[in-house]
């Protein structure tokens, strides 16, 4: 018998871990707490508050403070968990209104991630920013109207959108990558190579393969100090600001000290039921551990659709159910500067990484028929593993239409589906929408040969 449920951390996956909760048990006692003042918000929407297409910061919120009432759930926002008794069920916590104790049935840990600051000399000056919350998106946002150059350490999915938001503004933005190539925990090299001559032409100043080793100044940026990988060359890239994006961490510390076990990836590791080594605790979202859909080998990975599905399963279950997460196929898709860039289940390297040979299908086609005004390019990868031939990742590059067709791969993963079955697969057309052979399709055809060979 459940009868309080207690939920640390209010992103995406504890928020959806409270209201499936409530949904699920209408009776059981729910208290949630934030660090943070704010009520759950898109963190994925923080860039485009730079660049004006989200209009203001606040529309970020999802839920509002007032609506947690509504719910019959206690929402405790800029209060701090300060112990954890995990013998009795009791936490510790403070905040601006002072402290107290609480005891719980159930306990979810939704403590998300934080910043890894790389080694960095000078990264504690003034006008350094992360690009992790609502007041770095608002410093970011102040820093357009009056830096002329930027730059961005990192050139990752967020250190990308950052750029381009900035960018937008009119600022002159330098992305300092230390891979070969941006973007390659999403895509792989040749991919990312049509991504990077996308962003040259529009502007963006992109150096990879290259180590930033200092923030230079006094108390803020004048320069950055890059080391060329390769040739050892010492570069000063101008710079009023620095934006700091290079991953980030589990937030593990709390339940560490309860003796939540911690897995392989630093995230705390959880089963289907997303629930951990210690009895009536479970965890979800960006702090979690959880397993490769494919290879169901340890695997973490900070998307807001995985913070909601996980939060779902972990909140239902804290409440008496028994729900249960498929695992992480990690279906991921970014536009930057009019460019859709998508990638779901396992990559070259990852196949590399968890010793899968893979057979790809790659093709170059267009989302319209040739005779048709107004088609555009894309590019599609799938990937098959050649021993059982099933579908196990792709990759789509192309100024429209990557998102639906990334989904139908993320669907045929989650489905067991092969290359003949991928192949078989009856696309719809229309001249003015797609081809009779979709590009999909014929990347399936592709591989299909290979297989037999």
């Amino acid at each position: 018998m459940v009868d309080g449920i207690v939920i640390i951390g209010c992103g995406a996956a504890g928020a959806t871990a409270a209201m499936q909760a409530r949904k699920f048990n209408r009776k059981v006692s729910i208290t949630i707490f934030n660090s943070e003042q704010y009520s759950q918000y898109s963190r994925c929407g923080l860039p485009y508050t730079i660049s004006g297409k989200v209009r203001d910061t606040e529309d970020l919120v999802l839920t509002p403070p007032e609506s947690w009432k509504g719910l019959g759930i206690d929402a405790r926002l800029g209060t701090t968990i300060t112990g954890i008794d995990a013998k009795v069920h009791r936490l510790e916590y403070r905040g601006a209104a002072g402290g107290g104790t609480i005891e719980y049935d159930a306990l979810i840990f939704a403590t998300g991630a934080r910043n890894a600051d790389p080694p960095i000399k000078g990264i504690d000056k003034k006008r350094v920013y992360g690009i992790r919350t609502i007041p770095d998106a608002k410093a970011l946002s102040g820093e357009a109207t009056k830096a002329k150059n930027v730059v961005v350490i990192g050139g990752g999915v967020a250190g990308m959108e950052t750029a381009e938001a900035l960018h937008e503004r009119g600022v002159h933005v330098t992305v300092v990558e230390f891979l070969p190539n941006v973007l390659l925990a999403m895509v792989d090299p040749d991919m990312a190579e049509i991504v990077e001559e996308h962003c040259r032409n529009q502007g963006l100043e992109i150096l990879t393969n290259a180590a930033a080793q200092e923030i230079l100044g006094e108390s803020s940026p004048r320069a950055v100090k890059v080391v060329r990988r390769d040739s050892q060359e010492v570069l000063e890239i101008k710079a009023d600001a620095v934006v700091v994006s290079t991953g980030v961490r589990p937030v593990t510390d709390l339940a560490q000290k309860i003796g939540v076990e911690i897995g392989t990836t630093k995230g705390i590791k959880t089963d289907e039921r997303m629930s951990t080594n210690i009895k009536d605790v479970y965890a979800c979202g960006d702090c979690s551990e959880n397993v490769d859909f494919v290879t169901r080998k340890p695997m973490t990975m900070g998307l807001g659709t995985l913070a909601v599905r996980q939060g779902r399963v972990a909140g239902i279950n804290a409440a008496g159910g028994d729900e249960k997460f498929p695992g992480i196929v990690g279906a991921k898709v970014t536009k930057i500067f009019g460019l859709e860039i998508a990638s779901t289940g396992l990559s070259e390297e990852l196949a590399k990484r968890f010793e899968i040979d893979v057979v790809k299908g790659s093709v170059k086609g267009s989302t319209k028929p040739p005779y048709y005004i107004g088609g555009k390019d894309i590019k599609i990868k799938t990937f098959f593993d050649k021993q059982t031939g099933k579908l196990v990742g792709g990759q789509i590059v192309g100024t429209e239409d990557a998102a639906m067709r990334l989904n139908v791969i993320t669907m045929g993963i989650q489905n067991s589906i092969d290359a003949a079955g991928l192949f078989d697969f009856e696309n719809c057309y229309a001249p003015p929408v797609c081809e009779t052979w979709d590009p999909l399709v014929t990347s399936a055809d592709a591989a299909k040969r290979r297989l037999k060979g």
